[in-house]
């Protein structure tokens, strides 16, 4: 059987709607030029998803009448054109189909709006949480943006893999002050090749007490979507996706669990555990004030959805605005985090520079007596 020419109206037709890119889910190499030694050229080949021809990879008995039709085709790198045909019992036609409407809805959003509307300068933090660093990855950071895009490739990275969390309250200050506040400093006052931030996209991990001084840093005066860290996600690529589906019972549970007279203000945020008073034991005084904002079952995996977070800002802001009010602006308060790494920075982020009193974060230190006050926020 002889193999019908495509038309060229049809092949620019397919350059234009995958952006000149391999529509191979999870490829998008750009197929002009040499990704090696960069030259420029027509690196494509056009694959047929049902195949031209009945015997061939994907084949049925129409594949003649479906060789030239727009909807059939396939812009691939050679390199994943070889993967599809060689393996065609791994690439059903209804999953080639999907990937390539999934890669041409992508580039017409990305090309479909003003320059600005969907760009976000990203900010990535990844501090060493004892022993353990958790990079983060660009490309799930990409993933999960989408149908915003970094508005540049460099972004704000602060990366650290040799934090000590037992160093003294003077070393956490120093290492905040240096490594965090005088670096976003920077970037916002001159912005990324200069160009001034105008939107951010947060993705953390680091020790809470840090996260939060990120948060404080950052502020409300920028736009800012702020990304959690999910466990137990099958799809690695969307490790950092906010669900679409909100959970049924997203309340927060604000209580009073002792007023006392002192300065003293202890704020417990127990929304991935518990926090019983063994935990905080040193902390105590007579006089102290304790506070609490949890979930009816604390757990890692209790913030799923963008909402939740919204609705937890909302709760704590309020909070913070009553001890104001009862304890007076001279009050000291003690944070004491078991939370998410998204909530953290956004309890940075909505304390206000010239209302909140003084704010200090405590660290969790298992084998050496519980929480200790670490870090001054404010």
């Amino acid at each position: 059987m002889l193999r019908k020419n495509i038309p060229d109206d049809i092949k620019l037709q397919l350059w234009v709607k995958s952006g000149g890119r391999c529509e191979f889910k999870g490829c998008n190499t750009p197929v002009w030029r040499n990704g090696l030694t960069l030259s420029k050229g027509n690196f494509a080949e056009v694959a047929h998803i049902i195949g031209s021809s009945k015997d061939g990879p994907r084949g049925r008995e129409d594949s003649e009448d479906l060789q030239t039709t727009y909807s059939n085709l396939m812009l691939l790198c050679q390199r994943c054109h070889k993967e599809i045909d060689d393996h065609p019992d791994n690439y059903p036609s209804e999953l080639l189909t999907r990937w390539k409407q999934e890669h041409e809805n992508r580039i017409e959003i990305q090309t479909s709006y003003p320059e600005d509307i969907h760009k976000s300068t990203v900010l990535m933090c990844s501090i060493n949480i004892g022993d353990r660093i958790t990079p983060i990855n660009i490309e799930v950071v990409r993933n999960a943006m989408f149908p915003k895009y970094p508005s540049d490739f460099k972004g704000i990275k602060i990366e650290e893999k040799e934090f000590d969390r037992f160093g003294t309250e003077t070393e956490w200050q120093y290492f905040a002050e240096n490594k965090i506040k005088k670096k976003l400093k920077k970037h916002f006052e001159e912005g990324i090749d200069e160009d001034g931030i105008k939107h951010l996209s947060v993705f953390g991990i680091a020790p809470m007490p840090l996260l939060i001084f990120l948060g404080k840093c950052i502020g409300d005066t920028v736009p800012c979507d702020i990304y959690q860290s999910h466990r137990n996600i099958e799809n690695t690529n969307k490790t950092w996706h906010w669900q679409e589906s909100i959970p049924q019972d997203t309340r927060f549970l604000t209580t009073c669990q002792k007023e006392g007279s002192s300065n003293t203000v202890i704020l417990k945020l127990a929304i991935s555990d518990t926090l019983n008073e063994d935990k905080y034991s040193s902390l105590l005084d007579s006089d102290v004030s304790i506070y609490q904002i949890s979930v009816e079952e604390p757990s890692p995996h209790f913030l799923r959805n963008k909402r939740q977070l919204e609705i937890f800002s909302y709760e704590y802001r309020k909070l913070l605005n009553t001890i104001q009010a009862k304890h007076g602006s001279k009050c000291e308060i003690l944070i004491l985090p078991a939370i998410p790494v998204s909530i953290a920075i956004e309890c940075g982020r909505v304390i206000l520079p010239t209302k909140d009193p003084e704010i200090f974060v405590c660290e969790y230190y298992k084998d050496d007596g519980g929480y200790k006050k670490v870090l001054k926020i404010n």
